[in-house]
This record gives C-alpha cells, sequence and structure tokens, in this order.
C-alpha cells in the first residue's frame, strides 16, 4: 500500500506538466511552478512604488507630528520671532512642500532626521532645549520620564542587588600662596547608566556628600576666596545644589519667587504636572491673567497656565563656622538651561560671584521627549516658561554673570 501511494504520487506530478505541455506547447515547467517573467516585473515594480509611498507618506506624517508637538508644546516662538524676524510657521510649510518632492526619491535611512534637523531643529539654535535625536530603545521606559521624576529603579532599593557607588564626585584643591581654595563637583543627579549596557550606578551617596562638604566648608576659614565648579552640570540644582551648597554656605535665609507658564499641549502639561509634584510646588495651576498682573515685562499669549516657585535657601545650621570670604562659582552654557537660571539667581542674590564659560552645543535640561511616528525618532525640549518676579523670561534672557571666562580662572579671581 506504502509503494502504491508513493507511485501515484509520482505519477501525478509528473503527468500533470506533461500533459499541459502536450495540449500546449507554449507553457512550460517554470510556468507551471513559478510566476513568468513578466509578472515577476510587474510585482518587483508594484512594490517598488509602494514602498516609495510608505517611504513618503512615513516621512511626511513625521515631520507633521514634529510640527504640530512642537506648536502645541514649544513655549518660544516669540523669542525665536524677536531674535530672527523669521515666521516658523511659514518656513515649517515651505519645507513640508520641499519634502513632499523629494521624500519618495531618497531611500538613505538618515535621509529624514537629516532633514528635520538641519532645515528646522537647528535653526531655533538650542532655544527651549530643542534637539532632535534616535530613541533609545531596550531600555526601561521609565528613563525616558523628566529626571525630576526621581528615575525610580527597583534594583537601587532591593537589598538583593548591590549597586556600584562611584568615587570622586568630589574633588578639592588649594592654593595657599594665593588664599583659594577649588571646589569641583561632578554631578548633581545620584543615579547613572553606562551608555550600552545601560549598567545602573551610584554617581554618589547624598548623605556622604553632605557630610564631606559640611566639614570642607566649615574648615575654610584661612582663605579669602572659594571657587566652587559646577561647569557641566544641566539637571538637579534642585536636588543638590540648593541643600549641600547653597544652604551650606549662606548666613541668613535667602528667599526668591519666579514663576513657570505653559501652553495646554498635552506633553506641556505632564512634564508641569511631573515637575510641580516633584518638587512640592503649588499643585494647582493658575490662570496666566491673575499670576502677571503685576509684571514688567509680557509672556507670549499661548501660555494661558502658570504657577509661582518659591526657592527658599535656609542656613543649614546654627552657631556653624561662617565662611567671610569670596564665593566665586564657575559655571557654563550647561547650568543655565530649563529652571536652573532661578537657583544661579538665587545663589547670585545671596553675594556668589558667577563666571560663566560659554560652551557649544550644551546638553541641556533633561526633561522627557516626545515619540515622532516615523524612524524611530524623538522630539526633546523644554515646556516651561521660566521667568523671574518681573516676568523676563530667562530662555530670552541667556547667560547672566559678573564674569566672562576667556582664559584662566585663577586669573580673573587675581584680579578680581
Amino acid at each position: 500500500m506504502y509503494w502504491a501511494c508513493v507511485t501515484v504520487i509520482c505519477v501525478t506530478l509528473i503527468a500533470i506538466p506533461l500533459t499541459l505541455a502536450i495540449r500546449s506547447p507554449h507553457v512550460r515547467l517554470p510556468h507551471i511552478h513559478g510566476i513568468s517573467p513578466e509578472v515577476n516585473m510587474l510585482i518587483q515594480e508594484w512594490n517598488r512604488v509602494a514602498a516609495q509611498y510608505r517611504r513618503e507618506a512615513s516621512r511626511l506624517g513625521g515631520f507633521t507630528t514634529l510640527v504640530n508637538n512642537m506648536m502645541a508644546n514649544y513655549p518660544f516662538f516669540d523669542i525665536f520671532v524677536e531674535r530672527t524676524g523669521l515666521d516658523y510657521l511659514e518656513i515649517a510649510i515651505g519645507l513640508h512642500e520641499e519634502l513632499s518632492e523629494t521624500a519618495r526619491y531618497n531611500p538613505a535611512p538618515d535621509f529624514f532626521e537629516n532633514f528635520a534637523r538641519e532645515r528646522f531643529i537647528d535653526m531655533f539654535e538650542g532655544l527651549g532645549d530643542v534637539q532632535l535625536g534616535g530613541e533609545i530603545r531596550g531600555i526601561i521606559p521609565w528613563i525616558s520620564e523628566p529626571y525630576f521624576m526621581g528615575h525610580y529603579d527597583w534594583r537601587f532599593y532591593d537589598d538583593r542587588y548591590d549597586i556600584e557607588v562611584l568615587e570622586g564626585n568630589i574633588t578639592t584643591e588649594t592654593f595657599a600662596e594665593e588664599g583659594i581654595t577649588y571646589l569641583r563637583i561632578n554631578h548633581f543627579l545620584p543615579k547613572g547608566y553606562e551608555p550600552i549596557s545601560r549598567h545602573p550606578y551610584w554617581r554618589f551617596d547624598f548623605d556622604a556628600d553632605k557630610e564631606y562638604l559640611t566639614d570642607f566648608f566649615n574648615g575654610l576659614y584661612e582663605y579669602e576666596h572659594l571657587v566652587i565648579d559646577i561647569r557641566g552640570i544641566n539637571a538637579g540644582f534642585g536636588d543638590y545644589f540648593l541643600p549641600l551648597v547653597l544652604e551650606l554656605l549662606v548666613n541668613e535665609v535667602i528667599r526668591k519667587q519666579f514663576y513657570a507658564f505653559q501652553t495646554e499641549g498635552g506633553f506641556a502639561r505632564r512634564v508641569s504636572e511631573a515637575y510641580r509634584t516633584w518638587y512640592g510646588f503649588n499643585p494647582q495651576l493658575t490662570r496666566s491673567a491673575l499670576l502677571t498682573q503685576e509684571f514688567t515685562y509680557e509672556i507670549p499669549e499661548a501660555l494661558t497656565e502658570g504657577f509661582p516657585i518659591v526657592i527658599t535657601a535656609r542656613p543649614a545650621e546654627e552657631n556653624r563656622p561662617v565662611f567671610n570670604g569670596q564665593i566665586w562659582l564657575l559655571t557654563d552654557s550647561n547650568n543655565f538651561t530649563g529652571p536652573n537660571p532661578m537657583y544661579l539667581q538665587t545663589a547670585r542674590d545671596a553675594g556668589f560671584t558667577i563666571i560663566y564659560e560659554e560652551t557649544p552645543q550644551p546638553e541641556g535640561w533633561e526633561t522627557s521627549f516626545m515619540r515622532l511616528n516615523y524612524g524611530g525618532l524623538v522630539l526633546r525640549l523644554n515646556p516651561l516658561y521660566f521667568t523671574n518676579d518681573e516676568g523676563k523670561s530667562f530662555e530670552g534672557m541667556g547667560a547672566f554673570y559678573d564674569y566672562r571666562l576667556d582664559g584662566e580662572w585663577m586669573d580673573i579671581i587675581k584680579k578680581g
């Protein structure tokens, strides 16, 4: 029975094409078991055209999403127009038309990213920390959240896991002949992740740093100048700089009032809520018209809501040694991003002398990002419009300082 079945199957496989060949000499075996070259070429052409259409539709959709997200959440268009005189919306429309002519035919995988960044994003010159980049894949979702959410990772709080604590967040150096002591702080945020493996580590231990800095500041009576170098730090001022630097050095209570405003975009609301929750600011939003009644400067009409921010620096301890020398704060472009200028202004009002170094391509304030619908790209920007008590935007104001660093900071101190 087995061999009979095998024989029938073999005869059938051979008989069918032979029968068709006898009935129609133009039919060949490749036509029976496959498709004709003409049909194959037609299918290939169809696939090529379909791929071009999908590429065009995706790229146009990605650019539209990019512009719409900025229109809904980006609060610095008025400052951009004031600085450049350009009509951003007209530019976006023109770029969309240009993209519709080229998006279909350019197969380069980085074509859209380069087009969107070079032709649109770069013209804002980092205003509001706006950036376009690739999405970090294969990591825990919370890493993409705003840093002020705490970057919760259960591994840091589980006794079963031993997370390495790095050494060297603080370095000091003394120049006895000049009466100068130098302090360098590398990070304000304690948690870090390796760039590729994403393995977690503690950059420092908060309590250990506090104890070290307290002892260090209490032993400065022999020096005339204290230099605090915080260049390169772009986040964590409220978590580290305020309690571990400012409050350990002030001799009286320093209280400053600031404001933050936002658009009605969903991303702006999410970041605003997370920021207010993390730092314990007023959980309720207030209509901008009520907050700006005493302002000297006007804010953009698109900023419909906001909230006040009160930063208070209180002396950390009573009856402690007081440093009566001059405090110099070495800063750079990274420091003057997002809400950080509020803390720098508070330090300046407390008597700190600010030395500023301009840094090309600063990283900007670490807020979360919005995903675009093409190419795994993300749009990152600061959706909060921070102002001083007169309503003047810190983004519009730019870096403020007492001295600009063009050479060695030691020379400024000796001359100052």
